[in-house]
């Protein structure tokens, strides 16, 4: 059985459109099309004849029904409801009926690129897709690392997920097993440039948390400690995590670099896609394992049940109205949160 459609009750968010969203990792797009709702519009993933990635609107012009639940035959999308057929430009190329004449009907083209082991979407003007700012997670794909990733569908607004990456704070109150000093005492930055915002937290000789400690195999030791996350506007960001002896050069740190993506379904929904790699133990898959079940845990059944209910808490209310009490820890969140308001409204600003 497939998964249900979410109810869309028209637009309520206010997006970012003209922005590279992850759309779902690439090997996660098959043979099978996928429904799918970014930005509150429902989109439809498929493969081409040529396997190439493809994603049109979701929703068909006869009857509505979602054309992402349909199959592929001869590179084109069909409707499982009547077998209209959408080509990759969203044009109606096949009509099954008596007469066979073609509607001139189409649903809308979304660019889709495939890069870096994703799925990005561009839900704007195409005119102004350039695939050249997408964000380097090379990584990904290097097979010099070892990922584990994962993906889900979280309740609660995009924007409260990016805020809970820039501010590690959280991890001391969040995360029992993550718990470490570094991200409450340590030294924390927070800077822009241009549309990027950072957060850097370190801690140059100290114990790393019970959790990280076992995976790593430091445990009764202290280590050298550096974080740095990276906001991409909308809402893409990754946090570089590096380990090693305390004195240890940065370069010849242990590296676990990681992706954040939130991508907003609904105003009250976010498709969420992360992974974390590693340059040691590369090929070991009981210590995959390990961080796999380790990160599962803290994102699925610790973060994201209390950012769930600080949404519903929202009711609906915008963030700036509700007057968000300020901490020194929350210089990455808000700055990332006003860059977007200042890019949204320039966005409109030329569309008006």
């Amino acid at each position: 059985m497939r998964d249900a459609m979410p109810k869309l009750t028209g637009p309520r968010g206010t997006y970012l459109r003209n922005a590279w969203y992850v759309a779902g990792w690439a090997d996660g797009l098959g043979d099978a099309p996928q429904a799918k709702v970014f930005l509150e519009e429902p989109v439809a993933l498929f493969r081409d004849g040529s396997g190439v990635a493809t994603a049109i609107g979701g929703r068909c012009p006869h009857r509505f029904a979602p054309l992402g639940a349909g199959v592929v035959v001869d590179g084109a999308l069909q409707c499982p409801y009547h077998g209209l057929r959408f080509g990759s430009d969203g044009a109606c190329v096949f009509n099954p009926h008596p007469g066979g004449n073609v509607p001139q009907a189409a649903v809308r083209a979304y660019p889709l690129v495939e890069r870096h082991a994703l799925l990005w979407i561009w839900m704007g003007d195409p005119a102004h897709a350039d695939p050249a700012t997408i964000p380097d997670f090379a990584w990904l794909a290097d097979p010099r690392w070892d990922v584990v990733r994962g993906a889900t569908c979280a309740e609660g607004h995009y924007e409260l997920y990016s805020d809970n990456i820039l501010d590690l704070s959280h991890a001391n109150f969040v995360h029992p097993a993550l718990v470490a000093s570094a991200f409450t005492e340590g030294a924390r930055r927070f800077w822009q440039e241009g549309d990027t915002v950072h957060a850097h937290y370190a801690q140059p000789d100290d114990y790393l948390s019970v959790g990280i400690s076992a995976i790593l195999g430091t445990t009764g030791r202290k280590q050298a400690f550096d974080g740095h996350v990276v906001w991409h506007a909308p809402a893409t960001l990754s946090f570089d995590f590096r380990t090693g002896e305390p004195g240890t050069p940065f370069e010849q740190l242990g590296n676990m670099p990681s992706l954040h993506a939130f991508t907003p379904q609904t105003a009250d929904t976010t498709h969420y896609l992360w992974a974390t790699g590693r340059d040691f133990a590369v090929g070991e898959a009981a210590f995959s394992d390990a961080m796999r079940g380790a990160l599962e845990h803290a994102f699925e059944h610790e973060d994201m049940p209390l950012i769930r209910d600080a949404h519903r808490l929202m009711a609906g209310q915008d963030f700036w109205d509700l007057r968000p009490l300020v901490l020194d820890g929350d210089g990455g969140g808000i700055r990332a949160r006003r860059q977007l308001r200042k890019m949204i409204a320039a966005e409109q600003a030329i569309q008006s």
